[in-house]
């Protein structure tokens, strides 16, 4: 959902064609939507896209999400993981990642238990406050946080 910001339509070249540009990855590449999404790909208004999303993704009517160019994605697109958060260590590696606001996976005991005993219990605040504190936690104990909606 968040890739919107990066994923940009240069060029309508048919009814079903595009040119896109990749801001992150500075990419111009030619597109196609999935014959089968086509009717999904021409709603335009919410909850089918809403401001932000990727131009080419839609929410279908049983709230499922589709990405209507997938055989035609992006490389930053095929390397996309679900996540809200990326939480990295002193060296820069990733130590964790977070879908939502609470479900963290992370091989590292120290962020998984730091993640329980401080970070997860905040997770009824606002999200501002709630991102703000995550980060002042996880900064106090040598993470960085890198969020992907904020």
């Amino acid at each position: 959902m968040s890739l919107g910001r990066h994923i940009r339509v240069i060029k309508t070249t048919s009814p079903r064609s595009f040119l896109i540009s990749v801001g992150v990855t500075r990419e111009t590449l030619p597109v196609q939507l999935v014959p089968s999404l086509v009717s999904l790909y021409s709603q335009k208004e919410p909850p089918a896209w809403e401001t932000g999303w990727c131009p080419f993704l839609r929410r279908e009517a049983g709230g499922l999400f589709s990405c209507t160019i997938y055989p035609f994605r992006p490389r930053i697109c095929r390397g996309f993981r679900c996540m809200t958060m990326r939480i990295l260590d002193r060296s820069g590696h990733e130590a964790g990642r977070v879908k939502g606001r609470s479900s963290l996976v992370s091989d590292d005991p120290r962020l998984v238990e730091l993640w329980d005993d401080a970070v997860a219990p905040l997770a009824g605040l606002p999200q501002k406050e709630f991102v703000s504190r995550c980060r002042e936690i996880l900064a106090s104990h040598g993470f960085e946080v890198d969020m992907f909606d904020e």
